[in-house]
């Protein structure tokens, strides 16, 4: 069956109907574009703060590591002189720190015995010197530590043997009783590419509480910043600093496994729920010079704090579609009571824009002088304000938010309720982009800081270059076009002087020598005053009278004293095409205060370098002495072994000349055949037993010395000689050669004769070797 409703009933329904879908839609088109924002701006809002706080953190821990490498790359001299003298030196050196440097605990270093004492063989022993600050006075401790062998669940065994810088995990410092939250900063002792101890810093990490605790980019935003091992070091409730991560947070522990993304210092971003909230969270890693040992800021911010806003704008959008819908509603019911049959038309139209269609030539025109031309009036006007409001909205939705919107009446709620969500967004907007201008003048800071710390830990022992770097820098970074650097001169007490050591304009480095009095010009005002000197508007020719930098005609001058617990330590000075912002000025007063620190350490390295130079130079006098002393000692004792070696060499040859002369008297008492042995000369130098009954001799000294004339036939003689000076001259044996030998009875026999030629180590022949064997 079907329904049958009344005229204004129809209408009234229709209108609603239609109302609440063009509604539907357009909410939830808004809503949807809103919420999709509102989440993409949150995510790089909190990516934006997380690197922000991880960069400041960075920042603060890589200015005490860049002390600790100074203090450890001064160390390496520590073997080449005695204790004493490199106490005289490095007490100073820690005294001065731990007055000038509240934040440091203690102040320390350790040199292993191998390294500095002479002979020392073990790889275990040192001698560490602390430095601390008690009640106002300084401490300076010195104890021999592993003495009997290393720890092996030490920080310091870690370190060793890593031979890297490192960044401890945060441990429980004792300070009068109370008890704080620290971390050491120790970098590598090295010579000759070998470990040799330790420098380093322990400091508190207290501070970081704070500064965590400002971080809130949303309401109920939580930060955390924890340490490699899963220790929070500060947190947003600072009831859960010092606990591990395993404890406050275990569901994300054990689903994202926080602490092994922070010990291999990866980035990550991931969304997880608590009592139902749904949370975005953001981890950033934190690594701290060469430490294998990384931290990381965890930043989590409620998804509904987010859209609280957004779903704000979206209600109130809502609620004025449906006064709206409410308001035509009541003037169609009104309406529709006094009109019957004649307003089929009208009704028909009606009809059409309940469905949406609000096109302009479907418009009607009624001229009946009453309300049903009035009622067409109206439709005709809600047609033009629905395509202008459907317009504006269209606008809005496409992000042109300065579309400009007129109200139909003083009483278009719809219109208001549209303009005020414009305002709002709008206003968001302005919003991001200011936070955007503070977070990149933040950001941009931050990264001076960090580039200075890099530049400020370049030639610590040339004051000159250190200048040009810092000058060169920070005209670059500022974007000024000229600057310039005065260090105050004392060599001369009386005369105390301000020298430019360097100076730096349009990108290139000037080498001007000017020496600027206290007092005198911009330059020593700021000396005398000690406070920062900003001037705008220059004359052409004021700068030239009153600036240290020449005759250029910049707009802005700035002039920073470089100060370090009061005391000047010079002057920066700068000049401009433009006005020098807050943010500026602010960070070159910073960063002075940073650059009076290092210009005072390396005045300190460069007088410690000159006293060293001196005891070098005096050491190696003695050293000098001492080697030659030391050879004269070798060349003695190399004297006294070779004369042992040669005593020793003749005992052996005068015991084998003794063996080889027993061995040649048992041949020629023993032999058949005759044997003797001549010289050059012809005489007679051995003879054999038989040789003497040849010979027809009673003993071998009626022999020795003797020729064959002595003893044979001349004829016979001759031969034998002359063979024998033929071997001697040929160097060449004979063997075996026929010889007549007349023998004492008178009778001849035949015999063989074998001549050899004696020769000696250089390859002379000194005499001849013959054997006779008688047939």
């Amino acid at each position: 069956m079907k329904l049958k409703l009344r005229l204004g009933a129809k209408l009234l329904l229709y209108v609603l109907s239609t109302s609440a879908v063009i509604m539907l839609v357009i909410g939830l088109f808004i809503g949807f574009r809103i919420n999709k924002i509102a989440r993409d701006n949150a995510i790089k809002i909190a990516q934006n703060e997380a690197e922000k706080t991880a960069y400041k953190v960075k920042s603060e821990l890589e200015l005490d590591m860049g002390f600790t490498r100074s203090l450890a790359d001064a160390l390496y001299i520590y073997p080449k002189f005695d204790t004493i003298t490199l106490d005289s030196i490095f007490f100073n050196i820690l005294r001065n720190q731990v007055i000038n440097n509240p934040r440091y605990l203690t102040v320390w270093y350790s040199i292993e015995y191998s390294a500095y004492k002479p002979g020392y063989t073990k790889n275990y022993g040192r001698r560490s010197v602390t430095a601390y600050l008690r009640d106002g006075d300084v401490g300076i401790d010195i104890e021999h530590k592993n003495v009997t062998g290393d720890i092996v669940t030490s920080n310091y065994y870690g370190s060793k043997t890593a031979n890297v810088e490192m960044l401890i995990d945060p441990y429980t410092f004792d300070i009068g009783g109370n008890e704080v939250l620290a971390t050491s900063l120790s970098v590598p002792v090295r010579v000759n590419g070998r470990f040799a101890g330790l420098g380093g810093v322990d400091i508190s990490l207290e501070k970081f509480q704070n500064e965590v605790e400002k971080i809130k980019p949303y309401p109920n935003t939580h930060v955390s910043l924890i340490a490699g091992e899963g220790t929070i070091i500060a947190d947003t409730d600072p009831d859960n600093a010092r606990q591990n991560i395993t404890v406050i947070f275990p569901e994300d522990e054990a689903s994202q496994k926080l602490t092994e993304k922070i010990k291999e210092g990866r980035y990550d971003m991931y969304f997880s729920y608590v009592d139902g909230n749904e949370l975005l969270n953001i981890l950033t890693p934190i690594e701290v010079g060469e430490s294998p040992v990384k931290w990381a800021i965890k930043l989590s911010i409620p998804l509904s704090e987010v859209v609280v806003e957004a779903r704000r704008s979206i209600f109130y959008t809502i609620l004025v579609f449906l006064l709206g819908v409410i308001l035509q509603s009541v003037v169609i019911w009104f309406i529709a009571r006094k009109i019957s049959k004649p307003v089929t038309k009208t009704t028909q139209l009606l009809n059409q824009i309940a469905q949406g269609d609000i096109s302009d030539d479907k418009k009607i025109f009624v001229s009946t002088g009453d309300e049903l031309e009035e009622m067409a009036q109206s439709t005709n006007k809600l047609i033009d304000g629905l395509n202008y409001t459907e317009q504006f909205a269209r606008e809005i939705g496409k992000g042109k938010l300065d579309a400009d919107f007129k109200l139909l009446s003083d009483k278009d709620k719809l219109g208001m309720a549209l303009i005020e969500m414009q305002k709002n967004l709008v206003r968001a907007k302005e919003m991001e982009e200011q936070r955007k201008v503070e977070e990149k003048q933040q950001i941009w800071a931050t990264k001076g800081m960090a580039i200075f710390g890099d530049v400020l830990r370049q030639h610590s022992d040339n004051l000159e270059e250190l200048s040009y770097l810092v000058i060169k820098n920070l005209v670059s970074y500022t974007e000024s076009v000229q600057g310039g650097l005065f260090v105050v001169n004392e060599n001369d007490p009386q005369d105390i002087t301000l020298d430019m050591s360097a100076s730096y304009a349009y990108n290139r480095r000037k080498f001007l020598e000017k020496s600027i009095l206290p007092n005198e010009g911009l330059v020593g005002r700021c000396y005398i005053e000690g406070k920062t000197i900003l001037m705008t508007n220059i004359p052409k020719d004021y700068i030239k009278i009153t600036s240290g930098l020449g005759e250029d005609s910049p707009r802005c001058l700035i002039v920073v004293p470089l100060k370090v617990n009061d005391v000047v330590m010079g002057v920066v000075e700068m000049a401009s095409l433009n006005v020098y912002e807050s943010y500026q000025v602010e960070f070159i007063e910073k960063i002075a205060g940073s650059i009076a620190s290092t210009l005072s350490n390396v005045k300190v390295n460069i007088r410690t370098a000159e006293l060293l130079a001196k005891t070098q130079l005096q050491a190696e006098e003695m050293k000098a002495q001492e080697e030659e002393m030391r050879q004269n000692m070798e060349e003695l004792h190399a004297t006294q072994e070779e004369m042992e070696r040669k005593r020793q060499e003749q005992e052996v040859i005068q015991a084998q000349l003794k063996h080889d002369k027993a061995v040649l008297n048992s041949f020629l008492s023993h032999s058949s055949d005759a044997v003797y042995q001549k010289s050059v000369d012809g005489g007679y130098q051995r003879v054999s037993t038989s040789m003497l009954e040849l010979l027809g001799a009673d003993s071998i000294q009626d022999v020795i010395g003797m020729d064959e004339h002595s003893f044979m036939p001349a004829e016979q003689a001759n031969e034998l000689m002359r063979l024998e000076a033929d071997v001697v001259k040929s160097g060449s044996p004979v063997i075996d050669k026929k010889m007549n030998f007349s023998l004492l009875d008178g009778s001849v026999k035949k015999a063989f004769v074998s001549v050899f030629p004696v020769i000696d180590d250089s390859g002379q022949v000194f005499g001849v070797l013959g054997i006779v064997k008688l047939k």
